[in-house]
């Protein structure tokens, strides 16, 4: 969750609002240079005229969305507002807070208005399937080696019992740290995922068979064939739940940026003020 702009430009413009409020007009001189003042009444008036009408609509939408979500039962704790500003690493303190409280309103409001049906998902699966295709992979043992010679005297003794102690010399002599310890396993990866010059080997061997040593970045490797699993397409059952998930995210995101104004309309509010009726 990103702590929204808008509701920062709020805290801003609140300040000001307390600056406009906070004390009554006078003829104070506030600043003062080269034969000229400022008074607090002329700073007030200012402030006013150039941000009184964007402050109130900024004060009457969150107003309006914590009346929606006081109506739907939406709750913010103390113990959430905490966790966020831990997991955003924001100072504790009173402006943060009060931002943080109502991105999460706004968050949880946004997600109890949205729904997604059955057909929207099925429609999203069909227009996109190829985001749900499992490409071909494969599981892979490996031993890499310093040199060439020393990857083709492993290579030879790899020969001389037909790969079968694969796991053990990968354990004794493989010098990446991170396979030789299970045996050279590499686990189950896209072909995809190799480096270029692997993935035309790779795609030649049969299971079980091992590679001839191969040049990589100035390294030798040899790889053994465990599994070859095909690339297949995930059928909608298979995905039901993470499109669902996908579009509710998309929903609630859209409807963020625009329930504040929705909220509004509906509101038909009337600005009393003259001065106050710009930016609405």
């Amino acid at each position: 969750m990103e702590v929204s702009c808008k509701l920062v430009r709020c805290l801003l413009l609140v300040g000001i609002a307390l600056v406009l409020v906070g004390c009554r007009p006078s003829e104070r001189i506030v600043a003062r240079g080269d034969g000229v003042t400022v008074t607090a009444k002329e700073l007030q008036e200012s402030l006013w005229r150039k941000f009184g009408s964007l402050m109130l609509r900024e004060l009457v939408q969150q107003k309006l969305i914590e009346r929606e979500a006081q109506r739907r039962g939406i709750v913010i704790t103390e113990e959430e507002i905490a966790q966020t500003l831990k997991r955003y690493q924001l100072p504790d303190n009173q402006e943060n807070r009060q931002r943080v409280r109502m991105e999460l309103i706004l968050e949880k409001l946004a997600s109890a208005m949205t729904e997604v049906t059955e057909a929207e998902a099925r429609s999203y699966y069909e227009q996109n399937k190829s985001l749900f295709q499992q490409p071909e992979r494969v599981r892979l043992r490996e031993i890499t080696l310093e040199s060439r010679e020393n990857a083709e005297a492993i290579w030879e003794a790899l020969r001389l019992r037909k790969g079968e102690n694969f796991a053990d010399l990968a354990r004794h002599f493989s010098t990446n740290p991170v396979t030789r310890q299970r045996g050279g396993d590499m686990g189950t990866i896209p072909i995809k995922d190799l480096h270029p010059k692997l993935q035309s080997v790779v795609r030649r061997m049969k299971i079980g068979e091992f590679s001839k040593p191969v040049e990589v970045d100035g390294e030798w490797v040899i790889l053994k064939l465990e599994a070859r699993f095909p690339a297949e397409q995930k059928n909608f059952e298979q995905v039901r739940e993470q499109v669902i998930a996908q579009l509710k995210r998309q929903k609630v995101w859209q409807l963020k940026q625009e329930l504040p104004n929705k909220l509004l309309r509906q509101a038909r509010v009337q600005v009393l003020d003259p001065n106050l009726q710009g930016n609405w």
